[in-house]
């Protein structure tokens, strides 16, 4: 049951993500795109699960509380940028 519940998740994701890369890239771009995007998903799940482990070890709260935040800088990172790609301004205060 976990397998499946995971497979679901990364197909999710994987498939949100290359379409966002989509989103970002122009048509003639992407083939370079998907593959910078690829290698460096491959670098961040390394020394995410580097990390993850050693927090782990160290802390489960304190693992928590870093993925939060590292979650929040990505959300913040794509806003920020899907905001400069369309030319507009994105208020955080609505």
């Amino acid at each position: 049951m976990g397998a499946l519940v995971w497979g679901a998740a990364v197909g999710v994701q994987e498939s949100t993500l290359r379409a966002t890369v989509a989103d970002l890239v122009p048509t003639g771009r992407r083939n370079t795109a998907y593959g910078v995007f690829a290698g460096i998903m491959g670098v961040a799940a390394l020394a995410g699960g580097a990390l993850t482990g050693a927090l782990y070890d160290v802390s489960i709260p304190f693992l928590v509380i870093v993925v939060a935040g590292i979650q929040a800088a990505a959300l913040v990172l794509l806003w920020t940028t899907r905001a400069a790609r369309s030319g507009t301004r994105i208020s955080p205060r609505g």
